[in-house]
């Protein structure tokens, strides 16, 4: 078994273009460096015999980028970290994702969004304001996660309401990738959207519009949000959230909604369809409602306005 230093050190002698201040620093860096002779040790004999006078470049990038992870410094790829590789005898660097990336791409595959801001996907509950008017929202929000984290029964969602930009889409953004980093299931949907596309689906053969329908209706966890943000007509209401929402009281499966109204107010809202005024079926709806969701007030300043 040969020595990395004197492997090095004829490297030197035999190639004349090493010669230069630049390879000769590079080659003295690699001699000191333990990954470097790790690698070579447990590798030298899987190596060909020029490989490391034709790797010396993936050999220098693997300890600059190897050493500005560690500094946090900016790398060529992000959120990955350089790893030496053997193939064809010859030294390569690959690039694997930080257990930080990988919790994230776990994240993203326990989170179905539709028509959400790029910011609400990337909430975190520990950049929520707590400002007095949130304070209830928030904990409530925070002992649902310690419950659904440890549940074996059904547990209630909840109705958030309050003004424009008080951050009800935010805290259930931030709650829907808190449960997805805990490996639960969450589907966030932005409704007024979704009612939109569903409505212009009609006639149409494409399938996804009833695939997503399904997936609102079996979700893990579903959250609908920006709930009578506009008038529905009377089936979006009836046969599409109706539906929805009936499959999910009957099936005990837990489900959130935010909302410029209170429960009172959505259902006086919902009463009114481009096609009349239907109170028994607004009412009959909103006892769906109440059963999958506490109301909780949410007040505050405008965010929005601010950023």
């Amino acid at each position: 078994m040969q020595n990395l230093s004197e492997v090095l050190e004829k490297l030197k002698k035999q190639y004349p273009h090493l010669k230069n201040s630049q390879s000769i620093h590079t080659i003295e860096m690699l001699k000191q460096d333990q990954d470097i002779q790790d690698f070579w040790q447990a590798n030298q004999d899987k190596l060909a015999p020029d490989a490391f006078s034709q790797s010396l470049t993936a050999l220098y990038e693997y300890v600059q980028q190897r050493n500005m992870a560690a500094q946090n410094s900016k790398t060529l790829y992000p959120g990955y970290v350089p790893q030496l590789d053997i193939e064809k005898g010859y030294i390569h660097v690959k690039y694997v994702p930080t257990q930080q990336t990988q919790n994230k791409l776990r994240q993203k595959e326990h989170l179905n969004t539709y028509k959400m801001p790029v910011a609400i996907q990337q909430a975190d509950l520990a950049a929520v304001v707590q400002e007095s008017g949130r304070i209830d929202a928030i904990v409530e929000a925070i002992n649902i996660l310690d419950n659904l984290t440890h549940a074996k029964n059904y547990v209630q969602g909840l109705y958030l309401y309050g003004d424009f930009g008080v951050g009800k889409t935010y805290l259930m953004g931030a709650l829907a990738n808190a449960l997805a980093a805990n490996n639960i299931d969450v589907m966030l949907l932005h409704f007024p959207s979704f009612a939109v596309d569903v409505k212009n689906s009609i006639g149409q053969k494409d399938s996804s519009t009833q695939r997503l329908i399904d997936q609102a209706k079996n979700a893990t966890i579903l959250i609908l949000d920006d709930m009578g943000a506009d008038t529905l007509s009377a089936w979006i209401r009836d046969d599409i959230l109706g539906v929805i929402l009936e499959h999910r009281m009957q099936n005990e499966l837990t489900t959130f909604f935010t909302s410029n109204f209170s429960m009172k107010g959505l259902e006086e809202h919902l009463t009114q369809t481009r096609d009349g005024v239907e109170p028994v079926k607004a009412a009959r709806l909103m006892q769906r409602v109440r059963f999958l969701a506490k109301p909780i007030p949410m007040s505050g300043k405008n965010r929005r306005l601010e950023s």
